[in-house]
C-alpha cells in the first residue's frame, strides 16, 4: 500500500472521529470551531480584506466570505446555515427568526475546479450573508457547513461576530509592576465609553473578551469593568489581563514550485505532488530580541506564475522540523497559527523523532506566505506557552482584538456592543 492510500485511510478514520466529537459538542450547546480533515484552506474574514477578523456591523453593508478547498474533482451539494451563541458560544435560546430573517439553509453554489495543477480539488466560495437574507442581531455566531441538509453532520463550524458600535474602546500596553515577567508578558489595559448607550448595572451587564492575535487557547474570557460613571468603564486590571509576549512569528515561502527561497532547504518533486523540506528550526527562547515584520499568525495566498490564486496555486507536503535534544514527556508541542486554524489538534501535533532530535510534521498547504509559531501544551492543561521554543519577550509586535458584550435585565442573549483591534505597538 503507498504512502498516499496509507494517508488516504487514515485521514478518514481521524474524520470520522472529529465528526463525532463536533456532533458531541453541538449537542452539549457548547459551539468549538471544527474542520473536517478532508477540507484545506479554510478561510473566514470580511470580504475585501483576507488578514481581517471575521467580523462585521450589524445593519452595515459589509459582508463575510468563507472559502475552502477539497481534494477531488468530485462537487458537494454543499449547504449552510447561521445560529446565534451567548458570550460563551453556547447556542442561544432564541429562534432563529428571531435574529436572521431569510432563507434558514443555503446552499453553496459557487464552485470551481483546480486548473494546471498536480494536485486536484475543488474550491468553495461564499459571500454571505447574502442579499435576501439579513442577520438583525449583534453578538457571537457561528456558521456550519455541511452535505446535503444533513445539519448535525457538519464539515465545517466557524465562529464570526456581528457588532453594533454602540461603546468606543481604547486600549494600551502597559508595563506590568510584576518585576519577574516584566520583560517577557504585555498587560493590556483599556477603557470603554458608551455616552449615547444607558447600561445600568455594568458590573452584571457587561463583560470583555481579549483575543492575541488569532489565538483561542490563551483568550481572555468573562472580564468585568473595574470602574464606572459618567458613560466610561475602566478595564485597567493588575494581573488578570497579562499575556505572554511571544516572539515575532516564523515565516515560509511558498508562492513558488520553482525556486527554493528563504527557510526552504529542498523543493522536490516526487511523482506526483510537490514537497517542500524546510530548513530545520531551533529555539529562539535564549535569543535576543529581533523585530520583524509578520502576518501575525496569518497567510496569503498566492502564486508567482500565475494570477488566479484560487484555481491555479498548487498543494505541496510542507514538512516541518524543529530541534529537540529530547522530548518533554509531560507536554506536547503544536504548530501553532492559521495555517493548523489555531487549533491543538491531532493534526497540528508535531511528533518527536529521536534519531533525528527533533519534533516533526507535515502539512499539506497551498502555495502562499505563512507565518507559524511553536506552541508547548502540558498534559492536563488546554493554555498554550510559546517559552519553550519561541522565547517571551515584552516589545514583540502583537494584534489584540477587543469584545465588549451587553446583556440588560430584559435580554435573552448577549449583544456585542464593541469591537476594537489594536496592534501592540502601534497602538
Amino acid at each position: 500500500m503507498n504512502n498516499q492510500k496509507i494517508a488516504f485511510y487514515t485521514r478518514t478514520v481521524v474524520f470520522i472521529m472529529f465528526n463525532t466529537m463536533a456532533t458531541v459538542l453541538w449537542g452539549q450547546q457548547s459551539i468549538q470551531e471544527f474542520v473536517s480533515p478532508d477540507l484545506n484552506t479554510v478561510r473566514l474574514h470580511r470580504e475585501g480584506w483576507n488578514l481581517a477578523h471575521p467580523i462585521i456591523q450589524l445593519k452595515g453593508n459589509e459582508q463575510l466570505q468563507l472559502s475552502f478547498d477539497e481534494p477531488g474533482g468530485s462537487v458537494k451539494n454543499y449547504h449552510y446555515s447561521v445560529t446565534l451563541c451567548d458570550a460563551n458560544w453556547v447556542e442561544s435560546i432564541l429562534m432563529p427568526t428571531e435574529y436572521y430573517t431569510g432563507i434558514l439553509v443555503n446552499p453553496i453554489l459557487d464552485y470551481s475546479y483546480s486548473f494546471n495543477t498536480t494536485f486536484d480539488y475543488v474550491h468553495y466560495n461564499l459571500v454571505f450573508p447574502e442579499s435576501e437574507n439579513r442577520i438583525m442581531m449583534s453578538g457571537n455566531y457561528v456558521i456550519k457547513v455541511f452535505e446535503d441538509y444533513n445539519e448535525k453532520v457538519p464539515v465545517l463550524i466557524k465562529k464570526f461576530m456581528v457588532v453594533e458600535t454602540v461603546a468606543s474602546i481604547r486600549a494600551h500596553i502597559r508595563h506590568t509592576a510584576q518585576s519577574s515577567i516584566r520583560e517577557s508578558h504585555q498587560e493590556i489595559q483599556f477603557e470603554v465609553e458608551h455616552k449615547s448607550f444607558d447600561i445600568r448595572n455594568p458590573v452584571n451587564e457587561v463583560t470583555a473578551t481579549i483575543i492575541q492575535n488569532g489565538r483561542i487557547d490563551n483568550m481572555i474570557t468573562g472580564l468585568r469593568p473595574q470602574f464606572y460613571g459618567n458613560g466610561t468603564m475602566d478595564f485597567n486590571y493588575m494581573r488578570e489581563t497579562l499575556m505572554e509576549g511571544g516572539n515575532e512569528f516564523r515565516y515560509v515561502d511558498l508562492r513558488s514550485g520553482r525556486f527554493v527561497v528563504d527557510n526552504v532547504r529542498e523543493m522536490q518533486y516526487v511523482e506526483p505532488f510537490y514537497h517542500a523540506k524546510l530548513s530545520t528550526d531551533h529555539s529562539r527562547k535564549t535569543e535576543p530580541y529581533r523585530f520583524r515584520r509578520d502576518l501575525n499568525g496569518r497567510y496569503h495566498i498566492e502564486v508567482r506564475e500565475y494570477e488566479n490564486y484560487d484555481t491555479e496555486a498548487d498543494y505541496f507536503f510542507v514538512h516541518f522540523r524543529l530541534y529537540s535534544n529530547f522530548a518533554e514527556p509531560s507536554e506536547k508541542v503544536y504548530l501553532n497559527g492559521e495555517l493548523t486554524n489555531w487549533m491543538q489538534t491531532p493534526f497540528s501535533e508535531m511528533s518527536y523523532n529521536p534519531l533525528e532530535k527533533c519534533y516533526q510534521l507535515t502539512l499539506l498547504l497551498k502555495q502562499g506566505y505563512y507565518n507559524y509559531q511553536y506552541l508547548t501544551v502540558k498534559d492536563g492543561e488546554t493554555k498554550g506557552s510559546l517559552y519553550n521554543f519561541e522565547g517571551n519577550f515584552e516589545q514583540t509586535e502583537n494584534d489584540y482584538l477587543i469584545l465588549i458584550y451587553y446583556k440588560g435585565v430584559s435580554d435573552r442573549c448577549h449583544r456585542l456592543i464593541g469591537a476594537e483591534t489594536f496592534n501592540s505597538v502601534g497602538q
